[in-house]
């Protein structure tokens, strides 16, 4: 009989660790992994050819296209222009593929015919949540990845994962190895538009999915976390007042959310 998922989970998280060393490893050999750019793109709007500096202070935001493997690797190796940002990282937030069985690739309709776009290795990486071996191989890809992250990553970092009801369950077990159990802060549930009258026959036999969760996890337990609130508007104040009228009970609600 085949293993469960649950049974392969060990060897899941022990291959995506060793995985993970081997990268860390080869960050001070010449086979480390190196950002290439293409194109920097200055503040002021203008873009500036690959290899030219912008005037005015060195450091920039990046955006980088590629495998995040790839470029974590190259984040944590460093090179001679940005050091290594290895323990440097303050906050992360990752909305990674949701083992949803979805193709996402681009398909452009013209009059009289439909184009597919074909995607390139990244790309389908990207776009396509789609998996040979199913959730195990879907597994096998995020656990290194997560443990790169928690590399960069400061003492006093944090970071959010955001999935869904697909693999959501599996991929908090593999973080509570890689994070520690007791670094688990928070589920924080994310409530999208309601799906009523868009669902296919299906839908009218059980509830719609209309949430994903956002796991928060701590570094150290030292992290920064501030709270923001915001005083409520005169139409919530008037609900407000009228289920204390009704209830004969006195609620303060002015907390909106909570923020590393």
């Amino acid at each position: 009989m085949p293993q469960s998922l649950i049974e392969q989970l060990p060897d899941i998280i022990a291959q995506g660790r060793r995985q993970a060393q081997r990268i860390l490893e080869s960050l001070d050999t010449c086979e480390r992994v190196r950002l290439q750019t293409r194109e920097v793109v200055r503040p002021d709007g203008k873009g500036a050819r690959a290899g030219t500096r912008p005037p005015g202070p060195q450091w920039m935001n990046r955006l980088i296209h590629g495998d995040n493997l790839l470029a974590m690797a190259a984040l944590l190796a460093g090179d001679e222009e940005t050091p290594s940002l290895r323990g440097k990282v303050d906050l992360i937030y990752t909305d990674p593929p949701f083992d949803s069985k979805a193709d996402y690739r681009t398909r452009t309709t013209l009059p009289g015919m439909e184009h597919e776009h074909r995607p390139t290795v990244i790309e389908q990486l990207a776009f396509s949540d789609q998996w040979s071996d199913g959730t195990a191989a879907y597994l096998a890809m995020i656990t290194p990845r997560l443990i790169l992250m928690r590399e960069l990553l400061a003492d006093t970092g944090s970071i959010y994962v955001h999935l869904d009801w697909h693999v959501g369950h599996y991929v908090k077990i593999v973080m509570d190895e890689v994070f520690g159990k007791d670094a688990f802060l928070n589920e924080n549930i994310w409530h999208r538009a309601a799906t009523v009258g868009r669902m296919g026959a299906d839908h009218q036999r059980k509830f719609d999915s209309v949430t994903d969760g956002i796991y928060l996890y701590s570094k150290s337990g030292r992290h920064t976390f501030n709270q923001l609130r915001r005083a409520l508007s005169s139409q919530q104040e008037s609900a407000y007042n009228k289920v204390e009228a009704a209830t004969g009970r006195r609620f303060k609600l002015v907390t909106l959310g909570n923020y590393c």
